[in-house]
């Protein structure tokens, strides 16, 4: 195919010296609007060392992509423990609190044709997937001249647009025109990539590819012992708090037990010194706790179990059909809603979830979970949910919402790793 003028005028420019990037960077980096890491993660300098083997490239063109690319490399690695991903963004973000193992997180590099260059000699990707707009022609044209796959995914809240200040007429379309396979949201989405020249038997329309849970793993054989333990007494989670949680939750636990007097408070913390102070605080309200670290078997007289937050977490989630989030009372950001939402249990959780907006949005807009404005309205909260109908409903709206885009994530993964498995034989 020939290539369009409009990307011939583009690189002409994108050819020029990379002076003037590296002094605007340069600029940046003396007036703390960005880090030296950032600066040379846009020059392509300094790179960290490339893994072995093979490598995804993703690139999030919004915020709201990132968490979607995070699930689908979790996917791609559950094929393929051995596989390493990067994950390049274009705009000012934090980093996730966890990134999935074998995944590096940068800045993309700028739009010069030396730059580009480099980061390509450097990190020689197997594929690319592009994922929510904001897109680098140049970028984007390196990638098909090397002979990279390349994939373009449509993310909510994202157009098909270039993430560069210039205006040339014909480029968005010379740009979409490289992409190999695309997966629309839907039909109206696709309608610009047909426009740009692909085949529809390169276009997908298979809605949005949403994030999802990292799924806690629990032994099957403790989960057994535990719930002949407790026996039919109902129960509740209050996962992951903070200090200044400790009392609203005890408070709620014992207006609970008011109204369900064998009730049993799972609580965890991340942090073990925590947990004399969590027993202070049971001491104060008259409730009898034990230490999950004691080993101690859940009598009936125990009222509150105290547990690290961690690796057993989808044991207390699979034992209690409601869960308090915690981290979201106090200003901390709050607690990753998919695992509990994953594995059944109802969601109640307070306003300051700013590390999750996107999770907890989606389970609001289903009617998946309960927002307490303060901790006084806990109780109230547990009380209302512990009734079986109540967090049923709440759970299995919750559980539809994980499932959704899970369709999409596995036919994504499924192509990329036939693109992966092409290209190696190809190599060979």
């Amino acid at each position: 195919m020939a290539r369009s003028l409009s990307l011939i005028a583009y690189s002409a420019f994108s050819s020029r010296s990379e002076a003037s990037t590296v002094h605007l960077l340069d600029q940046l980096v003396q007036s703390r609007a960005i880090t030296d890491d950032v600066r040379n993660q846009r020059l392509a300098r300094n790179l960290p060392e490339r893994p072995k083997g093979r490598l995804i490239w993703m690139t999030a063109g919004t915020e709201r992509a990132i968490p979607a690319c995070l699930e689908l490399f979790r996917r791609l690695r559950e094929n393929e423990p051995d596989l390493h991903g990067l994950l390049t963004i274009t705009f000012k973000a934090p980093l996730p609190d966890k990134l999935p193992e074998g995944l590096l997180m940068t800045q993309a590099p700028d739009e010069r044709l030396s730059i580009i260059c480099r980061f390509f000699a450097h990190w020689e990707p197997d594929c690319l997937i592009w994922v929510g707009g904001g897109f680098r022609p140049a970028l984007i044209e390196k990638a098909r001249l090397r002979g990279v796959p390349s994939i373009s995914i449509d993310a909510p809240n994202s157009q098909n647009v270039l993430a560069i200040p210039q205006i040339i007429p014909g480029l968005r379309n010379a740009t979409l025109g490289l992409f190999e396979h695309v997966f629309a949201a839907n039909a109206n989405q696709s309608i610009s990539w047909r426009r740009a020249g692909l085949s529809t038997d390169n276009i997908e329309i298979l809605g949005y590819m949403e994030e999802g849970a990292t799924v806690p793993q629990f032994d099957e054989t403790e989960l057994e012992t535990l719930s002949a333990e407790i026996g039919t007494r109902p129960v509740w989670f209050a996962a992951n708090i903070a200090t200044g949680e400790i009392n609203d939750v005890m408070r709620a636990h014992k207006a609970a037990l008011r109204r369900a007097h064998r009730l049993l408070l799972i609580v965890s913390t991340q942090d073990p010194n925590m947990i004399p102070l969590i027993e202070t605080h049971c001491a104060d309200q008259g409730l009898n706790a034990a230490s999950r670290a004691d080993h101690a078997k859940i009598s009936e007289p125990v009222q509150v179990l105290i547990v690290i937050a961690g690796e057993e977490d989808g044991l207390w989630y699979r034992l209690a059909p409601v869960s308090f989030l915690g981290q979201s009372i106090v200003n901390a950001g709050g607690t990753d809603p998919y695992a509990a939402a994953v594995f059944g249990s109802a969601i109640v959780h307070g306003p300051n979830v700013s590390n999750h907006t996107n999770g907890y949005a989606r389970f609001r807009a289903a009617k998946a979970t309960r927002v307490i404005k303060c901790g006084t309205s806990l109780g109230d909260a547990i009380n209302e949910l512990l009734a079986p109908d109540s967090a049923a409903l709440m759970a299995s709206a919750a559980w539809d919402v994980c499932s959704t885009g899970a369709e999409m994530t596995d036919r994504v993964a499924a192509l990329t790793q036939d693109i992966l498995d092409m290209r190696e034989e190809m190599m060979a």
